[in-house]
């Protein structure tokens, strides 16, 4: 792992949190904070009180270690005084008793204090978001929870998930205002759906500009319009460094040239795409490895995502295995950026006018985009050292691309028998101490090599 990215699951700083759950693939015993997202949401609802105003939105919503949990503590909430409205999608099962007697039907129908309940009625499109906002009278703050994370077991034990929690009150005030549209029944496809607070501005402590938020459906489908895909080409055509992306399913080709850009400009692109969406319909993931994209050697470099947090095996297919939906784009640069939220990459959730309830967030800020890099790290490969070796056919000699994480001190070593693990003793060569990518020029020899990049073990 690179030195200096560290594998918390949980970073926080003024006014802002990121948690990401550790997946293990077993749904009977819960591992190491595979439950931290469910956890954060708990909280949030546990510390509303009398006259506090919440609001939650899902697209699923099942199984009695999440669904239940969060039933009981909105009943409790509910009790206490607090006004909580609930938006679902279609699909959701409002009725089910996922906590002994209670449903979401059944708050709502309360007699005193009744949680106020909205589903989306439309049969296209569909209510996207997984998000809570949360206004503490007392206090007189508000926070925004949002992030790729569904209301399901699934979502916690099967699956990668990211969060961002954030306290400002004019995101906590857009997010209102989204989820106020929703609860009065203007979804995606009702054109007296407000648009006001789509773009709203708001700067945390350490932020190098403003950050924003959009939600869909958008004002403007056209090439180039006031919709989140614009804004997304466009930080990555600003990218100076490095890219590092977890998509659960990207279907524009207009991501795929910005990223072409970018790397015919040098930044380095890493990326993982989970297995089970890689060729779903419309998917462009092909076209992410085709050599005609690039005009260097450059190009975007794809990882498999590691199955379980214990990292004991990779991705074999497992349906959304990778269920985040983020960009970091240069996260140890002067001017980093996350763009992140409940929207996959796709014309109904980043462009359409009427299709999807979505919202993504844009934020320029350090240690968020610390903590995005650390989930890429642990969910993948994507920040160990790579190389890759090239010749000009029948040339005597090669070339060897390669990229260190960091600015430590790295070497090339080669062995014949890869089924050896301690026979990677050979060394070619140190390697400069020198982050970004790199290439070695080398003699071509009838012996058959195989090369790796490692860190330089310390002296003893």
């Amino acid at each position: 792992m690179a030195a200096n990215v560290v594998l918390a699951d949980t970073w926080t700083g003024a006014g802002w949190t990121v948690r990401f759950n550790l997946p293990d693939q077993n749904s009977t015993n819960a591992g190491p904070d595979e439950f931290v997202i469910r956890d954060a949401f708990l909280a949030r609802i546990n510390a509303l009180d009398n006259n506090d105003w919440a609001c939650l939105a899902t697209y699923t919503f099942t199984n009695q270690v999440v669904a239940g949990q969060l039933l009981e503590a909105l009943g409790q909430a509910l009790t206490r005084g607090a006004k909580i409205g609930f938006v679902a999608d279609k699909g959701v099962d409002i009725a089910s008793n996922f906590w002994p007697g209670l449903s979401l039907s059944g708050l709502a129908a309360r007699s005193v204090n009744p949680l106020q309940l909205s589903r989306c009625p439309f049969p296209d499109g569909i209510m996207h978001n997984k998000t809570g906002v949360f206004w503490y009278r007392a206090a007189t703050q508000a926070w925004v929870l949002s992030g790729s994370w569904n209301f399901t077991g699934a979502g916690s034990s099967e699956q990668w998930n990211i969060l961002t929690e954030i306290q400002d009150n004019a995101l906590a005030g857009a997010y209102s205002n989204e989820m106020r549209e929703l609860l009065e029944g203007r979804f995606h496809s009702d054109p007296a759906k407000s648009h006001a607070h789509d773009g709203t501005r708001f700067r945390l402590p350490g932020m190098h500009a403003d950050g924003w938020v959009r939600f869909a459906p958008y004002p403007s489908a056209a090439p180039g319009g006031s919709n989140a895909l614009t804004d997304i080409t466009a930080a990555i055509d600003a990218a100076q460094e490095e890219i590092f992306f977890g998509l659960n399913l990207l279907t524009r080709s207009n991501v795929v040239e910005a990223l072409a850009r970018a790397c015919n400009r040098g930044v380095v692109v890493h990326g993982v795409i989970p297995k089970s969406d890689q060729y779903a319909p419309d998917s462009v993931y092909s076209a992410l490895l085709q050599p005609v994209h690039y005009a260097t050697r450059n190009r975007v470099v794809m990882f498999p995502a590691y199955y379980n947090a214990e990292r004991t095996r990779r991705d074999g297919g497992s349906w959304d295995l990778v269920h985040a939906k983020y960009m970091v784009i240069d996260p140890r640069g002067a001017r980093p950026w996350v763009i992140h939220g409940s929207a996959n990459w796709t014309w109904s959730a980043l462009v359409s006018t009427s299709t999807n309830d979505e919202n993504v967030q844009f934020l320029p800020h350090a240690g968020m985009a610390a903590a995005f890099l650390a989930h890429f790290a642990r969910m993948s490969d994507g920040v160990q050292p790579w190389c890759a070796m090239g010749s000009g056919g029948s040339s005597a000699s090669a070339w060897l691309d390669y990229w260190l994480p960091d600015d430590t001190l790295h070497e090339l070593v080669w062995t014949g028998d890869l089924h050896n693990p301690a026979s990677w003793t050979n060394r070619v060569q140190l390697l400069p101490a020198r982050r970004g990518t790199n290439t070695l020029n080398l003699a071509r020899d009838p012996l058959p090599r195989f090369f790796r990049v490692q860190r330089v073990p310390p002296a003893l």
